[in-house]
């Protein structure tokens, strides 16, 4: 019996997992969040260029 509430459980949270990962909202989240990691990436390079340029004089 065990076994088999399991394995159904374990269909049920693959099933989840496929719906919620095509769903708009988790699109949504997903470029937000990897436009932000972009935007955070510049922010971060942009101020080493400068540490790097002030280091000169």
């Amino acid at each position: 019996m065990r076994m088999i509430g399991s394995f159904h459980f374990q269909n049920d949270v693959q099933e989840f997992k496929r719906k919620s990962l095509s769903s708009p909202p988790y699109v949504v989240v997903r470029f937000f969040l990897l436009f932000f990691y972009q935007l955070v990436s510049r922010i971060h390079l942009v101020i080493l260029l400068l540490k790097l340029s002030l280091n000169e004089f």
